[in-house]
C-alpha cells in the first residue's frame, strides 16, 4: 500500500472490508483477506481494527450506509406506496438484492459477536427510518390515509416483512414467496388507506 496517512489508511482498509463483505459475505471478511484486498499487509489491518469481529460490523455497516444512500437517491422519483413496495416487498435493484444475504448473515452474528449486534441494530433503525419517513410523505401527499403514528406503523410493517421473509424461505411451510408479498400488500392496505387503493393489488393466494 503506498504511503498514506492514518485516516486515508483506515478508509482504504474499511473500503477493501466493504467490498469483500458485499461480495462475498461476512464469513470471507478476514483479516488476511481484506487486507489482500486492500493491498496491505495484515499489521497494517490489526493496526487499525482490534479484532477480525470489529472489522466485520463495521464492513456490515459501510455496506448498509450506501445502500440507504441509493434508496434515498432512488426514492426521489417514486410514490410513497412505490417506496414502500422497495423497502417491504420486492426490491430489485441489484445492490438491494446484494444486500439480503448479508442481511441475514448479520443476524445470524449477532448472537454470537456484540459489535455485530449493535451494526445490525442500527441497519434496522435505518430501515425503520426510511420506512417512516415513506409514510410521512404519503400523508403529506394525500396518497395515504391519516391515522396512527407512522412510527409504530413502521414497526408493525418492518416485523411482518421480515417474517415473511424467514417463513418464505422454509420450503415445507408452503408460504410462497408471492403469497408472502400478497399478505404484505395487505397489510399496506390495512395500514395505511381509509379504503381500498385505486391501483389493482396482486393477489397471489
Amino acid at each position: 500500500m503506498a504511503y498514506l496517512c492514518k485516516e486515508a489508511r483506515k478508509t482504504t482498509i474499511l473500503e477493501a472490508a466493504a467490498r469483500v463483505a458485499r461480495l462475498e459475505g461476512l464469513a470471507a471478511t478476514t483479516v488476511r483477506r481484506v487486507a489482500q484486498e486492500a493491498g496491505a499487509a495484515t499489521g497494517q489491518v490489526h493496526h487499525h481494527f482490534s479484532s477480525a469481529a470489529e472489522l466485520r460490523a463495521q464492513a456490515y455497516t459501510r455496506v448498509m450506509k450506501i445502500l440507504k444512500e441509493q434508496l434515498l437517491n432512488r426514492s426521489e422519483q417514486l410514490t410513497a406506496r412505490e417506496r414502500l413496495n422497495m423497502l417491504l416487498i420486492d426490491p430489485q435493484d441489484d445492490e438491494s438484492l446484494m444486500a439480503i444475504p448479508l442481511w441475514h448473515e448479520a443476524m445470524l452474528l449477532t448472537e454470537q459477536e456484540p459489535l455485530m449486534k449493535a451494526a445490525f441494530a442500527l441497519s434496522v433503525a435505518d430501515w425503520h427510518e426510511l420506512v417512516t419517513d415513506a409514510i410521512e410523505s404519503g400523508r403529506r401527499k394525500g396518497e395515504f390515509a391519516e391515522g396512527e403514528s407512522p412510527e409504530h406503523i413502521s414497526w408493525r410493517l418492518i416485523g411482518l416483512s421480515s417474517s415473511m421473509d424467514a417463513m418464505s424461505r422454509l420450503d415445507t411451510l408452503g408460504l410462497t414467496q408471492q403469497c408472502a408479498q400478497y399478505n404484505l400488500h395487505r397489510a399496506i392496505v390495512n395500514e395505511l388507506y381509509a379504503s381500498e387503493p385505486t391501483c389493482k393489488e396482486t393477489s397471489h393466494v
